[in-house]
């Protein structure tokens, strides 16, 4: 892990990650500086060289896979799925 990275974890076993629909590879997380939701897997160009291989961004929640029984929630700027959601 270098100096700049942030490992985030389900703040509980209520909580899990959410899969990209697309890639089903990344997990869901809020781009920065913007209220989009992409890939972690996101295709992009990094100091010239390509990463990722995904094109899944979304501002649209309902694009954003959850169970029946569990609501999307944004914790620490990660969303997540909430199981046993009121």
């Amino acid at each position: 892990m270098t100096g700049g990275d942030l490992v985030l974890r389900p703040p509980s076993p209520d909580f899990r990650k959410i899969r990209c629909p697309r890639c089903d590879k990344g997990v869901i997380r809020l781009a920065d500086g913007t209220a989009a939701y992409q890939c972690s897997r996101l295709r992009q160009v990094i100091a010239g060289f390509k990463v990722g291989d995904c094109d899944f961004t979304t501002r649209d929640q309902n694009q954003i896979p959850v169970e029946p029984g569990e609501r999307l929630v944004v914790v620490d700027f990660t969303p997540f799925a909430q199981r046993n959601a009121p």
